[in-house]
């Protein structure tokens, strides 16, 4: 863009005063030319002397002095705010904005007045400015391929350019101000204005067209004022993603079929070449196919009429051709497509009639173990999580997925708190996987199911002869299985204090002694632990090790309960129906609304392990593919005029946590107001770290 200069905008009709002249004349000349400044320049070559402002004329006359008196002594000759005609507008800019007087002069090359520039001019430009590189914004996004839509703070449309109004078929008057929700939806609007997130490849449908859209929050002055939505149609690209797709499975399908089929299959083009051949035709011509592909069939295979029935387009089935001397029975097929003979597909029976059962009876057997070891596969890709298999429409648990995604790339220690069944383990699973150790193992350690005379073993192993009853070739403990992986501490809270002190030297040195040993063993496992036990109270109980647990606790994920999680349970319900339905073969697909009000309704004591156990339960004993209430176990489907003992020990294990949540709620909030806010302060007047104190207060809805 060119860059405006001062001549542009600098005032060109102006007069000029001479020593001699005098107030008189100095105040006729700035009321004629409406300025409030008027240079000063010498009669023999027009140089500037200086400045004769209002403010000169206003003393004068305050003083007393007459309007004959010559302004050569009056007027301003320092301190004068001057330009080059060549300056640019923006150095211009900057000058102007010392300037006292609001006015400066300017001068050409040789120091002669050429002109007059003034802020209400500056101020004018700034407009025009304004005006040109607005039009110029306008015609650069109206250009753009990609679709724009800019919202504001609160999510408001400001501004739509021309491919935005075409792919969403609206005009920007009927959006103007509207919330960018009514057009495009699942934006994640409110974590990019609130939080400052980038969200790049979210997908959207509007009218039969997919839509790739990226949003952006804009930042000005560390603030987010608003957010950039840029989107592309991918309709044309999804369909021609999908035929390359289809076509890619196609060949490989035609590929496969080659390959285990028994008979010699010779594919040719239109010109009788050579395509493709199975590896039965290979053996049988014991010819390579690198060498039969790309050459004239009946170059290759003696007495073929393959490449006839590739011009004639007539098909030879069963017929008989001497290769060698011995007659095969041999079928030729031609390949059409849109009514034209593209090619010719031949197939040579070569096997006798035993050999092609005995054959056939192999495939078979072959096709079963493939479906095993199909099932195999499948069973163990089903045994790896990543994050997309933890279900949740809960904003908080979402959060927790998204921070944990974040520090699976990084090394620190986790620790994975919350009550039984809520999915630590899974989180955990999700971590590894997905993190920068998944090429190692997951190791698992349940520390609560492990004899405390056994752990020491598990954990660090031992050499032949450590102890009675040791195996003779030792034994590589969980430490040396996770190194370069990653090491599972579930129930960490019920480790014994003598293990505990022994992983601590560990995580601190990453190196240890197996049991029996006098060598040292170098170990770097990714370390998670779990536990449904509040360890700051064991720890202020004396029952886990204060240094244990800060070295655990660097990243603390809290999992809350099933019955915190609004609208999951009807969300996994159907997840684990899926689940059991691939299972055991059935088709349950619908659930009724009063089973959808149960689900809802129940406190969820066991979490999601009980959910599930309540699903696998329903698909062993429905007989629709309907649930109903009575498919239910009988705990849950208890009329609310009927409670059962069970149901009053709930209510009163709810009223019990709800007062202990407000008790705890009225503390914290005592902290906060002692602390002045500062929550790493409060977390010390209450004794506990400040990611326990932020669970807490997430709990409590602080």
């Amino acid at each position: 863009m060119k860059t405006m200069s001062i001549e542009n905008i600098m005032r060109k009709s102006f007069e000029t005063l001479s020593p001699e002249d005098d107030l008189q004349k100095a105040a006729e000349l700035m009321r004629s030319i409406k300025l409030d400044v008027l240079p000063v320049t010498r009669k023999e070559d027009g140089r500037l002397l200086g400045i004769m402002t209002k403010a000169n004329i206003y003393d004068a006359v305050s003083g007393g002095l007459p309007p004959n008196t010559l302004i050569k002594g009056l007027f301003r000759k320092k301190d004068i705010i001057t330009l080059q005609k060549e300056m640019s507008y923006e150095d211009a800019s900057q000058t102007v904005r010392k300037s006292q007087t609001g006015t400066a002069i300017v001068l050409d090359r040789n120091g002669k007045v050429t002109g007059i520039f003034t802020k209400a001019g500056w101020i004018m430009a700034m407009f025009h400015q304004e005006e040109l590189l607005n039009s110029r914004l306008r015609a650069i996004l109206d250009t753009m391929h990609n679709g724009l839509l800019v919202v504001d703070s609160d999510g408001f449309v400001t501004t739509v350019n021309a491919a935005a109004e075409k792919m969403l078929s609206v005009k920007f008057s009927r959006i103007k101000r509207k919330p960018v929700d009514s057009l495009l939806r699942n934006l994640h609007l409110g974590d990019v204005l609130t939080k400052g997130n980038v969200f790049i490849g979210i997908k959207q449908t509007v009218d039969c067209s997919a839509l790739l859209c990226n949003v952006t929050p804009i930042i000005s002055d560390s603030q987010i004022s608003g957010a950039v939505i840029v989107f592309q149609d991918t309709t044309d690209i999804d369909q021609i993603s999908s035929k390359l797709e289809s076509v890619t499975k196609l060949y490989k399908t035609l590929d496969s079929i080659m390959e285990i089929a028994y008979d010699g299959i010779v594919v040719v083009d239109a010109n009788g070449t050579i395509s493709m051949v199975n590896r039965a035709a290979e053996d049988f011509f014991r010819i390579p196919s690198k060498k039969m592909i790309g050459r004239p069939v009946d170059k290759v295979i003696e007495n073929t009429r393959l490449h006839v029935v590739a011009q004639t387009g007539v098909a030879e089935i069963n017929q008989l051709q001497f290769i060698g001397g011995t007659p095969y029975a041999v079928s030729s097929l031609p390949i059409m497509r849109e009514g034209r003979v593209i090619g010719a597909v031949g197939k040579i029976l070569f096997r006798h009639l035993e050999e092609v059962r005995d054959l056939a009876r192999k495939l078979e057997d072959l096709g079963h173990q493939r479906a095993l070891y199909q099932n195999k596969i499948r069973d163990n890709q089903e045994g790896r999580f990543g994050f997309d298999r933890i279900v949740t429409s809960d904003p908080e648990l979402k959060r927790i997925k998204e921070e944990a995604g974040v520090v699976a790339k990084r090394p620190s220690n986790i620790l994975i708190t919350g009550e039984s069944g809520t999915g630590k383990e899974l989180i955990a699973q999700a971590i590894h996987e997905t993190g920068f150790c998944s090429k190692g193992l997951l190791v698992k350690v349940n520390c609560a199911a492990i004899p405390d005379n056994l752990l020491e073993s598990e954990f660090f192993g031992y050499v032949p002869g450590a102890f009675t009853g040791a195996q003779n070739k030792g034994r590589k403990g969980k430490m040396v299985l996770a190194d370069g992986g990653t090491l599972f501490l579930d129930e960490i809270g019920d480790m014994s204090l003598s293990l505990q002190s022994k992983l601590l030297r560990v995580l601190q040195e990453k190196s240890f002694e197996p049991l029996g040993s006098d060598k040292t063993t170098h170990v770097d496992p990714r370390i998670i632990a779990a536990t449904n036990h509040d360890l700051e109270r064991l720890v202020s109980e004396g029952r886990f090790r204060s240094d244990l647990y800060y070295r655990l606790n660097v990243i603390n994920l809290h999992i809350p309960p099933l019955r915190d999680r609004a609208g999951d349970a009807q969300l996994l319900f159907h997840f684990f129906l899926e689940k059991y339905n691939r299972i055991f073969g059935t088709s349950i697909r619908k659930v009724s609304k009063n089973v959808r009000e149960i689900l809802d309704a129940h406190h969820w004591p066991g979490n999601i392990r009980e959910l599930e156990n309540v699903v696998e339960r329903i698909a062993n004993l429905a007989r629709s593919e309907k649930v109903d209430v009575g498919d239910l176990p009988p705990y849950l489907k208890e009329q609310p005029g009927k409670r059962t003992s069970r149901d009053r020990s709930t209510s009163a294990d709810k009223l019990l946590i709800k007062s202990r949540d407000q008790h705890e709620r009225e503390v914290i909030l005592t902290a906060l107001e002692q602390a002045g806010g500062n929550k790493a302060k409060a977390a010390r007047i209450l004794g506990i770290s400040r990611s326990w104190l932020y669970a807490k207060m997430n709990r409590v809805g602080l």
